[in-house]
Order: structure tokens, then sequence, then C-alpha cells
């Protein structure tokens, strides 16, 4: 019953996800204003029955009741994600601090993910959030103070990667991987690196048809928060 009422729980917390996603990062939007779902194509209100995560989707057809518009799959993808990820991470583990820890760094990943992968951008809320997810896991798993020399290395690594190469590095991937090291360690938070690094090259080849440009900017976080909470769960399901 629990682990089906934490997927359950994934699947709606997913619609709210996409409800921050779109509207966090534009200025004229407020997470809490209007307080009900609205199409982004004709403005109108979108009602509760149009409005049930992954089901509403499907009985749509994938379009807005209204204007006929294509809603995209981006919606139900974010819910189902959630949704199995929470699924996942009760699975993972027994104590309640902890499955929130992990509730809250998937959620917010998939925040920065979409965000940043269309603006460029990572929002302050989501690093904090990120970062307390990170904190309480070091917490619960005893404060391992290498950890802490993790943070201060992986830290000074990204710093200086940023400094050599310009424009490739932001200081929210610098703050989001520093936020990560504190729970994943040293030689965790290398691997992480490495499985964002391969995911953000094979997206720049498929982007750009098989060249890779080096001084093309690219949305690294949207691939180093997910490979965070990857390498989280490998690390979780290596010592069960």
């Amino acid at each position: 019953m629990w682990h089906f009422l934490s997927l359950i729980v994934g699947v709606v917390l997913g619609s709210f996800l996409n409800v921050v996603i779109y509207r966090l990062p534009r200025k004229d939007l407020s997470i809490v204003k209007p307080a009900y779902s609205i199409c982004p194509s004709c403005g109108k209100r979108i009602l509760w029955y149009d409005n049930i995560p992954i089901l509403s989707y499907i009985l749509l057809r994938g379009k807005c009741r209204n204007c006929k518009a294509k809603i995209s799959l981006r919606y139900p993808f974010v819910e189902l994600i959630n949704g199995l990820c929470y699924l996942i991470n009760s699975y993972a583990t027994s104590n309640p601090l902890e499955f929130l820890a992990l509730c809250m760094i998937i959620s917010c990943s998939l925040v920065i993910a979409f965000i940043d992968l269309e603006f460029m951008l990572i929002p302050d809320v989501t690093l904090f959030l990120i970062a307390l997810g990170s904190f309480i896991l070091w917490l619960v798993r005893g404060l391992d103070l290498y950890n802490l020399i993790g943070v201060g290395l992986v830290t000074g690594l990204l710093m200086l990667l940023g400094f050599l190469y310009k424009g490739g590095l932001g200081g929210g991937d610098v703050i989001l991987m520093a936020g990560l090291s504190l729970s994943l360690g040293i030689v965790s938070s290398f691997y992480t690196l490495v499985f964002a690094s391969m995911s953000a090259i094979v997206y720049a080849l498929i982007k750009n048809k098989g060249k890779l440009a080096m001084k093309e900017r690219i949305p690294f976080g949207t691939f180093l928060a997910p490979a965070g909470y990857f390498t989280l769960m490998i690390q979780i399901y290596l010592k069960m």
C-alpha cells in the first residue's frame, strides 16, 4: 500500500511540477496566480476533469479541449517519471527522512532539466531544495567528513573549468554540483560528472547532426541534476 501511495503522490506532484516548469522562468507569470491551470495556447482555464495526471492527456489525445492545440508530451512524461521515481524511492529506503530527501532531489531535478533546457537557467529555489535534500541525506547517513572534502574538491574543479572554458559552466551548475556532492561523496561526485558530461555530449551531437562546436553553450544542468539522482540510487542499491 505504501509503495502504491508513493506512486500516486509522485504522479500528482508531477502535475504541479509541470506548472512550476512552465511558470517559474516566465517573469509575467506566478506559480500561485492564477490558482488553476490554464492552456498555454488559448489561456482558458483547464477544468478538473481535463487535468487528471496522465489520464486526461490520453483521453484528450494530447490536445486542448477548447482550442485543440497540441499539449506537449512533457506533461505526461514529467508526471510519469516523477511517480515512478517516488515508487523506486519507496523501495530504496524505509527511512521517512531519506525518502523525503530523495523525492525532493528527483522532483527538483526534473524542474531543472526542463527549465535549463529551454531557458539556460537554473532557478535558485531548486538549488536550495536540492542542497537541503542532500544535507538531509548526509545527516541521515552519519555526517561523513570526507563528503565535506568532496564538496570543496568538486566545487574547486568546476570553478577552474568555468574559468578555463568561459561560458561552458554557469554558476548554477557549480552550486548544483556542490549541493549534490555533500550526499554523493568524492568518488560518486566524479561519476556524476562523467555521466552528465557523456549525456551532454550525446545531446550536442544529436542536436548538431554529428558536429560538436566547442563554443556552443549546453544546458548542463539538464543532465547534471538527473545524473546526481541516478548516482544516488546506484549507491543505495549497491549497498542493499
